[in-house]
């Protein structure tokens, strides 16, 4: 009894030890499939976290075909090459940009929506009542990209062949006057009235559903000045219908190399810009805000896409977030204050 009891507690003993080490080999298989599960889900988690993974889109909130969207799509065009990952343009035309914008600031914060702001969008803020969007609330900034300069352009015929010229015929003819702009409210509005208080003379403002119904008027002299796009005058110059008496870039342009600056004629920092820069919904993370940033700049760099730019009449002004915000704040005073000199309105 003695034997077969010690048998039977010498059995019980060795079951125990091959339940353990079987419970043993059993976590240790559970452990083994855990990290195999983890190695194998990594690739994939950040397969998924990989930016982009999916195409991105650039709202344009203008007509397509101008130059704000010929912008927006040769940077389109070079994002797709460095993010191997396509970029479609958007274009939510309509209600000087306001309701793209707002659509815009309300899409997911994942970095697949990148609005393109001009100085149409910063201009709201302050010349209309309770635009629905805030550029610096709503958004967070990614890059800056361009500038188009704009010339103080005459009819061909015009007998005003120089600013103090236009100047000292705006001051004899006592406000009578009549310059064109692409609309009230508008950057080519917005720079004549910054020129009239600059050469402190007066002149009746004609308003314009943008440059093209315009030119006709200025072409034939119906009007005696207008401030236009470099792009929208430039093949007029060269077809003898028109007449640019300066720029108002801070320097002057390679593509108009002895087009003087208003700077240079004694208007002491006059400077007008159409502004191009990039933002995204506020909360997109920050590592995709930089890859953006990164992109852009990258894209930029491009030589095929500066000459194209450069032949539109842009000035590459290449920066980040500090530079959009730069940008938007000191349209935002400088246009605020001409608006409010001039007591402009909404028609």
């Amino acid at each position: 009894m003695k034997h077969a009891g010690g048998s039977s507690f010498g059995s019980r003993r060795a079951f125990g030890s091959m339940g353990r080490a079987a419970a043993g080999a059993g976590r240790w298989r559970r452990s083994v499939l855990v990290l195999l599960a983890l190695g194998l889900a990594a690739p994939a988690v950040q397969a998924q976290d990989r930016y982009p993974s999916k195409p991105v889109r650039i709202v344009i909130p203008f007509a397509a075909g101008g130059i704000g969207d010929r912008v927006g799509r040769l940077l389109a065009q070079q994002l797709a090459d460095i993010f191997g990952q396509q970029v479609l343009v958007e274009n939510p035309a309509g209600g000087d940009a306001i309701p793209g914008t707002v659509a815009a600031s309300r899409a997911s914060p994942d970095g697949y929506t990148v609005l393109q702001v001009t100085s149409t969008q910063i201009v709201n803020m302050v010349f209309r009542d309770k635009v629905p969007y805030d550029l610096l609330r709503d958004f967070a900034p990614v890059a800056r990209s361009s500038t188009t300069p704009l010339l103080l352009a005459v009819p061909a015929t015009s007998p005003y062949r120089t600013v103090p010229d236009l100047v000292a015929q705006a001051k004899a003819r006592a406000g009578a006057m009549p310059y064109g702009s692409g609309g009230v409210g508008s950057i080519s509005h917005l720079s004549a009235e910054l020129f009239k208080r600059a050469a402190g003379v007066a002149s009746v403002h004609v308003p314009y559903k943008g440059y093209s119904a315009m030119l006709p008027d200025l072409i034939s002299g119906r009007l005696d000045f207008s401030f236009m796009g470099q792009a929208d005058v430039v093949p007029h110059l060269a077809g003898g219908r028109l007449r640019a008496l300066a720029i108002t870039s801070p320097q002057r342009v390679s593509a108009l190399p002895d087009l003087p600056t208003m700077r240079e004629i004694g208007f002491k920092d006059f400077e007008s810009a159409f502004s191009y820069t990039y933002v995204v919904p506020r909360g997109t993370p920050e590592p995709v805000v930089r890859q953006l940033q990164d992109a852009i700049v990258k894209a930029l760099a491009n030589a095929t896409l500066q000459e194209r730019m450069v032949g539109m009449g842009l000035i590459l002004v290449p920066g980040g977030p500090e530079q959009v915000v730069e940008t938007i704040r000191a349209e935002l005073k400088q246009w605020g204050q001409v608006i409010r000199d001039a007591n402009i309105r909404p028609e």
